[in-house]
């Protein structure tokens, strides 16, 4: 499926979903490309999300994070039957410039990590303790 900029894909077989941002977005797209990672979410029961960023530019965009922050990933509190893992995927570069917003797991419930290599991304989201 894709809109919002972005191209999403749920594989049983990892299980995980598959979110990647294929264009630069405005806020709006941002939280409705989001709500359809959350709804994509729902209908497959998934809570491991690999979210790939490395196609944005506008990695940390203020008033979208503090949403997330203070309005989406508190509202994936129990959710799931386990914590909702959130793998972001963003480039080299980008990790370099310690660009990514963190979002404090004790305020959301979620297990949160930031990756360079999507291989890395999958073996963490795949661990049960992750």
């Amino acid at each position: 499926m894709s809109s919002h900029g972005l191209d999403l894909v749920f594989r049983p077989d990892l299980p995980a979903l598959i979110a990647r941002w294929q264009r630069e977005v405005t806020p709006q797209e941002l939280q409705a490309g989001y709500q359809a990672v959350l709804a994509a979410a729902d209908a497959a029961q998934c809570g491991r999300w690999l979210l790939d960023l490395r196609r944005r530019e506008d990695v940390i965009e203020p008033a979208v994070n503090a949403w997330f922050g203070t309005t989406f990933a508190p509202g994936l509190r129990g959710r799931y039957a386990a914590p909702v893992r959130l793998a972001f995927l963003i480039s080299p570069l980008r990790a370099r410039q310690s660009v990514v917003a963190t979002v404090s797991a004790a305020d959301t419930d979620c297990r949160i990590a930031t990756f360079t290599d999507e291989a890395s991304a999958h073996a963490w989201l795949a661990r049960a303790d992750a």
